[in-house]
């Protein structure tokens, strides 16, 4: 009597396989586009020197009546501040709003609804993935960036801190993401939100402090803008590294940082299944 043959069957990839695999996927792109990378890299460096300028001219002998600090900041901390927090600024930078955005607007949604992978923990692991690349050669342009600073004006940073601002970094990332996830979660209400993005991209930064520190603004505005998630993206993880925050200070700002991506994960997937549902009821 002849045997039947049994299908075989092919083993499903673990969760973690899944989402390892999203990583290395992001790791991979990231490096492939090194040009992009380099160029949005050099990007950076024109704001830093209008600023720097800039604040030159500010602590110039005379040019201020409140001597030589200015905000909180003397001339070297202030130089040091614009460097770090356009380094970090970069770094923290988002850009998968866009590709979320097209995936609701195109209905290329659908085709991982039907897969067995969470489309959040997908994209989370794509940044991820992209920003471990990205992480190690901004290592090394921050420490040149410190070395230049301490050479030129004294600027100098502690292990302490470093290890402090590692800390501060990785939640710098993680709400940055849940931030911008947010905002690309609009796309189920929006059919064109490519002007929000960038809108949204310049109210954050510097709300942030990205492009000055929150005490130019005054101190009423500063205690606003304080009490948002948003400085902790970029402000915060600088004045860490800058030696301005350690201590309670810095426990508190990590414990807040980390309530902050709590209430907007909840937010994130309150967003995400009221969009769903209409994404559904549409038939995009």
């Amino acid at each position: 009597m002849a045997e039947t043959s049994r299908p075989s069957v092919v083993p499903r990839p673990s969760v973690a396989g899944k989402y390892s695999g999203s990583f290395s996927l992001g790791l991979r792109g990231a490096l492939e586009y090194r040009a992009n990378f380099v160029f949005n890299l050099l990007g950076a460096v024109a704001p830093v020197l209008i600023q720097t300028a800039l604040w030159t001219c500010l602590y110039a002998p005379g040019a201020s009546g409140e001597g030589s600090e200015l905000f909180g900041f003397t001339y070297v901390q202030m130089l040091g501040y614009t460097v770090i927090a356009n380094i970090v600024n970069r770094l923290v930078r988002t850009g998968f709003e866009y590709e979320l955005n097209d995936d609701i607007r195109s209905g290329g949604l659908d085709r991982y609804l039907v897969k067995p992978i969470d489309y959040f923990g997908f994209r989370a692991s794509l940044f991820a993935g992209a920003k471990s690349a990205e992480s190690g050669f901004m290592g090394l342009v921050l420490a040149a960036a410190i070395a230049v600073l301490g050479a030129a004006a004294g600027f100098a940073v502690s292990p302490a801190a470093v290890l402090s601002f590692l800390a501060a970094l990785v939640m710098a990332l993680v709400l940055n993401f849940l931030v911008f996830w947010c905002v690309g979660l609009l796309g189920f209400w929006l059919t064109e939100i490519g002007f929000l993005f960038e809108a949204a991209r310049i109210v954050i930064i510097t709300a942030s402090g990205g492009i000055f520190p929150l005490s130019v603004f005054g101190p009423h505005v500063e205690r606003v803008l304080e009490a948002l998630p948003f400085r902790f993206t970029i402000q915060f993880p600088t004045d860490v590294l800058c030696g301005r925050v350690s201590g309670g200070e810095l426990a508190w700002g990590l414990g807040a940082a980390a309530a902050w991506s709590v209430a907007l994960y909840v937010l994130a997937r309150a967003l995400w299944s009221a969009g769903l549902r209409r994404f559904v009821a549409v038939g995009s």
